[in-house]
This record gives structure tokens, sequence and C-alpha cells, in this order.
């Protein structure tokens, strides 16, 4: 039987990666004969691109900004951080409209199955029309553990980012909705079924899903059909691909930090700039600049990858079986370079945070040291391209995970996986 599905990606500071994962989702149950449609919350470029229909939301409805400043580094300890400070999420009249503009979209496009990554509002109003959500999902997305997105912080998340708490807010509006109490902001991120875009080795969630069914189904991500800029170029050298963002999160200095640690290399480097290539910018002759790219083509070209850390990024490399150079934006992707790159021995993070006993963030360069700089020096990038492309075991070591990530990515079925929500009794009806 098909389904009538309409998705909730999260666009909040950027969302690539998080439309991209309903895109690939969207894909595979669009050409199973499901109906498909996509609310305006994402990247709605990339929607419409894939060619797929977008809903509007009446004008005053809370959305993201298409563009706004960034610092360098967001210490988002946890989900609840992301909730409050990147949406204003603690203003009760701001999550009531966003759940009533949510609600009315429900309401017109009448779906038989909403998929939600990281939006809270569509999952409380899809359970209050009765409506089953599958949940795409990051491992620390649901975590019970404290400062999931940060774990090794020493200080409390409000402590980082002193915004007031979301929790009473998301608590009262719950309420007020006949859904009950919320003790978690995590626990508006699980669905009736749980997809979670790795391995369970890879990441585990601590802890019995907090509802329905969790299922780990190797890298979720996509690939635009009109991927612009120029194809890898043919060479002989050393491939460096380089893509560190979309350009929500990421500022001109960094991207040229990396244009410069490649300058005069003996390499040849393809770097996707997403959506923010400026044209001021300084490029080495060894540099080809493309724009949103995608990811299979040139990492199936590449030997190395210099990435943020970006869940789809790092996962779409060591799937690709391809070591990584990762410098970190934001604590979630810090993460993501703690525990996919340097516990699997699969490449390097050249950043780490830690946090003072005053509550401040320290950072400290892989080779340099201590920095004060806002984001990686150029000596240190070098570097680490340098340290992984002259040893093979990162590469033997990627290569070793995505053999394990190809096998859980082929022998899962999205398609039933989300299809089976339907079947859940836990949706008031």
């Amino acid at each position: 039987m098909s389904e009538r599905v309409l998705f909730f990606p999260w666009g909040w500071g950027g969302g690539a990666a998080y439309t991209g994962r309903c895109l690939a989702l969207a894909s595979a149950l669009a050409a199973a004969g499901d109906e498909v449609a996509f609310a305006d919350c994402g990247i709605n470029a990339m929607v419409r691109e894939a060619g797929f229909t977008v809903l509007e939301s009446e004008p005053e409805a809370p959305r993201p900004p298409d563009r706004h400043p960034m610092p360098p580094f967001l210490p988002f300890a946890d989900v609840e951080r992301v909730f409050a400070v990147a949406a204003t999420y603690h203003r009760v009249e701001r999550v009531r409209r966003r759940v009533a503009a949510d609600a009315r979209l429900i309401e017109e496009y009448r779906p038989t199955l909403v998929v939600i990554d990281m939006c809270p509002t569509a999952a409380l109003a899809a359970r209050a029309a009765g409506v089953p959500v599958v949940s795409l999902a990051d491992a620390d997305f649901i975590t019970p553990r404290v400062n999931g997105w940060m774990p090794w912080s020493t200080v409390a998340p409000r402590t980082l980012l002193p915004h007031p708490s979301s929790l009473p807010v998301w608590d009262t509006v719950s309420r007020e909705l006949g859904l009950g109490e919320v003790t978690r902001a995590e626990h508006l991120l699980w669905g009736e079924t749980t997809l979670v875009s790795s391995l369970a080795e890879l990441e585990p969630v601590e802890g019995p899903p907090h509802r329905g069914e969790l299922h780990f189904v190797g890298p979720m991500y996509w690939n635009p059909p009109g991927a612009s800029g120029a194809a890898p170029p043919r060479t002989d050298r050393p491939k460096v691909y380089v893509t560190i963002g979309s350009g929500g999160t990421v500022g001109r200095q960094a991207l040229q930090n990396v244009l410069d640690a490649c300058a005069d290399r003996p390499w040849t480097v393809y770097v996707s700039c997403g959506f923010a290539f400026e044209g001021d910018l300084v490029v080495p002759d060894n540099v080809v600049v493309a724009g949103f790219t995608g990811l299979d083509t040139p990492l199936a070209w590449a030997d190395v990858v210099v990435s943020h850390g970006g869940s789809a990024t790092v996962l779409a490399t060591l799937l690709h079986g391809k070591p990584s150079v990762v410098m970190p934006f934001m604590s979630e992707q810090e993460m993501n370079g703690r525990q996919l790159v340097e516990a699997t021995g699969a490449g390097v993070l050249l950043r780490t945070s830690s946090t003072t006993e005053h509550g401040r963030l320290a950072f400290s360069d892989r080779y340099s040291g201590p920095s004060d700089q806002p984001c990686v020096r150029v000596a240190d990038i070098r570097r680490g391209i340098t340290e992984v492309l002259a040893d093979s075991a990162f590469t033997e070591r990627a290569a070793g995970w995505g053999e394990r990530l190809r096998a859980r990515r082929t022998g899962t079925d999205l398609v039933a996986l989300a299809h089976s929500a339907t079947d859940r009794t836990e949706v008031r009806r």
C-alpha cells in the first residue's frame, strides 16, 4: 500500500545535511510509489531541484533565515540548546506559532506519514493529528547522555549558551495538545520508527528507545541531479577533496586558510563550496573550485577528504573508504571528528575544545597546540593533509569501516522501515 508522506527537515543554521537526508528517503519512497511533499522549513532550493513539491507556510510562521552571521564555533552541548538558541524556541508563543503552522500543512496535505529530521514542532503537530512519525536522526540527537553533543564538556549546557531553557515550553505545548509531559528535549525526536544513518558500533545510543523502534541504516545523503561546477580533474598527483559545509556555519577565512594550506603543494585539490563561494577568495593554481557538487563523485575521486566534520560528510567519506582531515566549526562536528575519525583511526581531527572552570571554551590545534585564532591555522591544515597522505594505514582503516557501512546500507529496506511506522499503536488515533 502506498503512503502520502510529508517531510519536515530542520533548516535553522544551515540544514543542507538534514534536507539531503530527507531527500534520500523521499527519493526512495517516491520510487516505490508513495506521494511525497516537503514543508518549507528546510533548504527549499534543494527540494525543488530534486523535483518535489514545497508547501508554503503562512507568512507569519517562524522559519529559518536564508543567511545569518555565525560565530567561529557553536558550543551546542545537546539538542535542547539547539532548539533554544538556533530557533529561539525558548519562547512559548514562537513554538505555538510554528506548531500551528506545521499543523496547518498537515491538515492541508493530509499525509498518512510525517517524516521529521530535527523538527520537534512537526512531531508534536503530527502526533496531535494522529499521524505516525518517522524520525531521521544522528545518534546524538536522541542519546540520553548528559552533554550529548559535547560529552567532553565539564559544565552545564546553559553555561556555554545561556539562553533560557526551551524544556518548559515543550512541556507546556505538549500538554496543551493533549500529548502529555516532556521531560527531555531528545524525547521529541523519537518517532514511531527512528532511523539513524550510521552503525551502532560507531555511534551507540545508550538505553532502550523512548518510543517505537530504532534502526541503524547506514549513511543517508543526497546527490543533486544538477550538481554545479566542473568535474574533478584528471591527475596523477595525490587528490585532495575539500568540503567544509554549505555556507551556514563556515566563514570566509576558514575556507581561505584551506586554500592557502594547499597552495604550492604537490596535490590536485577539488573544492565543493556549496552555496557559499565568495569571489574575492585567492584560489591557488592547483585548486579547482565547484559549487554544490554532491558527495559520491568527488569522494570516489579523492585520496583524502578535508571537511568540517558534518555527520553526512564524515559517514559518506567512510562509506567510500577514504580518510578524513576534520576542522570543526561546532560541537557536534568536533564529536564526529573524535568518534568517527580519531577513534576509528580513519584520519585526523585538527582542532579540539575544552571547557574551563569559568565556563569558557579553550581550543587546541593538533600540531601547534593552544590557539586563540577563530579557525585552524594554515600550517596545521597543511600538516594534517600531509600526515594522512603519507600513511596508508589511515586509508586501510577507513576502507574497513566502508565495507561495514556498505553492507548495512545495501541490506536495509528504507521504504519498508518507513512504512512500518504506520503499524505502531502508540500514536493517538
